[in-house]
């Protein structure tokens, strides 16, 4: 709907938008008079616009009527049935996360833990907090953490044959970790895939390379394991 402006701009110079007084000036030097608009004041009834549904959708010409008593737009749209729109689909009503259950780590056979328990202890008992908790890893062959090795002691592993440059088990070391492994879980009785090495030798010489002390420290801490039930080809606690 509108309603033409009875106000007048200055200057005036569009009648369709006001109907006021348009000034001039006649001369120069002449006086500023008003002059009326030709123009038709619209009447100031609203326009009124009405469709034959709620809904319209455009199919054809549009007729347009103007009642010149009331002044009133009438606007004839054919229409074309509307579509229904298809229902939405409800949304997925998301389930709440149910935990899984912990999986239990299987229990280690009596050898191996008494065996992993006698080097553990070993190490807190020279203050090596950080190979202790490292041991079980390297034991059961895990992937090491990067930096989780002192320099100290990555190196003593390396220059030992235990590691090799990229700080990985050497072959060496999977071969012999994994017989005794093996052995110690009732896996195997082929004492032969240990070589030469002792049990406790093994052991031993292990410890010395994770506190990073001479080799000739290993036999102290070989007497140390047999005196915690680590013996030659087994341990006593579990025979």
């Amino acid at each position: 709907m509108g309603f033409p402006s009875r106000a007048s701009e200055f200057p005036n110079d569009n009648a369709a938008i006001s109907s006021g007084a348009i000034w001039i000036c006649a001369s120069v030097t002449g006086a500023a008079k008003v002059e009326l608009s030709p123009f038709e004041p619209v009447p100031s009834q609203p326009f009124v616009f009405w469709f034959e549904e709620e809904e319209p959708y455009l199919d054809g010409p549009v007729d347009i009527d103007l009642a010149p008593d009331s002044g009133k737009l009438s606007v004839h749209v054919p229409l074309e049935p509307a579509v229904a729109e298809p229902d939405a689909p409800e949304p997925a009503v998301a389930e709440p996360d149910v935990p899984e259950p912990a999986v239990a780590e299987p229990e280690l056979p009596p050898a191996f833990a008494h065996f992993e328990a006698a080097l553990v202890s070993a190490l807190l008992a020279q203050g090596a907090t950080r190979s202790a908790a490292l041991l079980p890893r390297l034991l059961r062959l895990e992937p090491l953490p990067a930096d989780a090795l002192g320099k100290n002691v990555e190196l003593t592993l390396q220059s030992r044959g235990y590691l090799d440059g990229n700080a990985r088990y050497s072959q060496k070391f999977r071969e012999l970790c994994g017989a005794w492994g093996a052995v110690l879980r009732g896996a195997s009785q082929d004492f032969a895939a240990c070589g030469t090495t002792t049990l406790d030798r093994f052991g031993a010489e292990l410890l010395a390379a994770l506190l990073a002390v001479p080799t000739t420290r290993a036999d102290d801490l070989r007497r140390e394991l047999r005196k915690a039930g680590v013996a030659a080809f087994g341990v006593l606690a579990a025979a």
